[in-house]
Order: structure tokens, then sequence, then C-alpha cells
């Protein structure tokens, strides 16, 4: 009995060993193709990451530099203001000596004096018109760059 035994017990395990590794090594192929497949889809997503992640970095290089033209842009208009500016206080002190002029013109002044008071005036006359046409020019230009402005920093529209 103990010979047959050990007979069925050799034959079941020559059956069954063969069977349980067999099915063992199926099991595993399987496990290990769900990995591999894991791991692909895990490598696309990481490419499909790191490609918007250089194209975010990329936008954002180019957002900057358009806020570096910007910055320029108003540093420029700063630059232009402050020599209109100039003009301005320029062209009223030329006012305030004219007035002088035209008062000492009054108090003592002849005819030929009048002639060049009122050449001085016309010169000063033109000089105003023509700067009060480069301060409509500035006023447009810095109209239009803020209007630029409010439309880049206006928050976005939501549906």
């Amino acid at each position: 009995m103990k010979t047959q035994l050990w007979s069925v017990l050799t034959v079941v395990g020559l059956v069954c060993v063969p069977v349980l590794v067999f099915g063992a090594d199926e099991a595993t192929k399987k496990e290990h193709a769900e990995m591999k497949k894991q791991h692909d889809t895990a490598h696309a997503d990481h490419d499909k990451w790191q490609a918007e992640h250089s194209r975010w970095r990329a936008e954002h290089l180019r957002a900057l530099a358009m806020l570096a033209r910007l910055q320029a842009r108003i540093f420029e208009h700063e630059a232009v203001l402050e020599e209109h500016a100039q003009h301005i206080r320029a062209h009223e002190d030329h006012a305030h000596h004219h007035a002088e002029e035209i008062t000492a013109h009054e108090k003592d002044g002849d005819a030929k004096d009048h002639e060049k008071l009122r050449q001085s005036h016309d010169k000063f006359f033109k000089e105003h018109e023509e700067l009060g046409s480069v301060h409509d020019k500035i006023k447009s230009s810095h109209d239009d760059l803020f209007e630029q402005l409010k439309k880049l920093l206006a928050k976005p529209k939501t549906e």
C-alpha cells in the first residue's frame, strides 16, 4: 500500500507539477505583458507631458519677450513725455519773456520796436501751434498704448 501510495503521488506529481508550472508561466507572462503595456502607456504620457511642458515654456518666454517690448515702449513713451514737458517749459518761459517785452514796449516803445514785437509774437504763436500738434500726437500715442494695455490686461470673458 505504501508503494502504491507512493506511486500515485509520484504520478500525480509528475502530471500536476508541469501543469502547475506551465500554468504559472502563463499567468506570469500575462502579468508581465500587462506591466509592459502600462509602461508603454506611461511612456506615451511622459512624451506628451514633456512636449506640452516645452510648448508652455516657449510660450512663457515669448510672453516675457512681449512684456519686455511693452516695457520698452512705455519707457520710450516716458522719454518722449519728458522731452515734450521740457519743450512746454521752454515755451512757457518764452511766453513769459514775450509778455515782459509787451509791457516794456507799452511803456516806451516805438513803431519799429512794435514790428519786432509782432514778428516775435508770430514766431511764438507758430511754435505754440507746432507744440500743440506734437502734444496731440503724443496724446493719441498714449491713448493707443493704454487702450492696448487695457485689452491685454482685461479679464477673459467667460461663456
